[in-house]
């Protein structure tokens, strides 16, 4: 019993560890977008990203180290709303979308489960980011330059398969799913999501043009 309950605590510090290590990556990618303010191709850009970074790492430290769900996922729900007004050309049309998603989705509260209720509304807030990074990449005209964009829309894709793992990894707490499909998914989640944070990062850095 001795030995077992051994195991169970190494088991547990190594967890601890990881999830540490984990967040010390997400407080670097926000620094880095602190340091990006210097050299950033447009100063009202780089704040809307920072603030993005910034609430990112509050929603990791409730979501990571304190394993208060609910807390990170609302936290998130700002991530999103920052990063879609970081690239509207009409912020009271966007907030007005918004709130046009939360609305619709309150329903969900009274008639679901409050996981699933929540998911929704983020999704909600998720996709529409996505759609609107995506016109943003298309339009030619937009002030962002082209490589920024693309730096934009990749972070959030990653972002996005983060996300469908983590589905994937808690379908075995609600579905007669095999544990298995979560173990091989977990890597999947860190790997995209750290990647994603880190092309968020750097993505309002001012870079240097080729000459032709």
């Amino acid at each position: 019993m001795l030995r077992i309950s051994v195991f169970v605590i190494i088991i547990n510090m190594d967890k601890q560890l990881e999830y540490l290590l984990k967040f010390i990556c997400i407080c670097a990618c926000f620094v880095v977008s602190l340091v990006s303010y210097r050299f950033c191709f447009s100063k009202r850009d780089c704040k809307f990203l920072i603030a993005g970074m910034f609430l990112t790492v509050v929603s990791d430290f409730f979501l990571v180290l304190r394993d208060m769900d609910y807390a990170g996922y609302y936290i998130f729900f700002l991530v999103h709303a920052v990063y879609i007004l970081r690239v509207s050309a009409d912020y009271r049309r966007s907030l007005k979308i918004m709130a046009g998603i939360a609305v619709c989705f309150v329903p969900f509260y009274f008639a679901y489960d409050l996981i699933i209720a929540t998911a929704a509304v983020y999704a909600g807030f998720f996709i529409y980011d996505v759609v609107a990074n995506i016109n943003v990449y298309k339009n030619g005209n937009i002030e962002f330059p082209r490589v920024n964009r693309a730096v934009i829309l990749a972070g959030l894709i990653l972002f996005m398969i983060c996300d469908l793992n983590i589905i994937f990894f808690n379908l075995p707490r609600y579905f007669s799913v095999p544990k298995y499909v979560a173990d091989r998914v977990y890597p999947i989640i860190w790997v995209s999501y750290l990647s994603s944070q880190v092309l968020l990062s750097v993505s309002a850095f001012k870079f240097k043009r080729k000459k032709a």
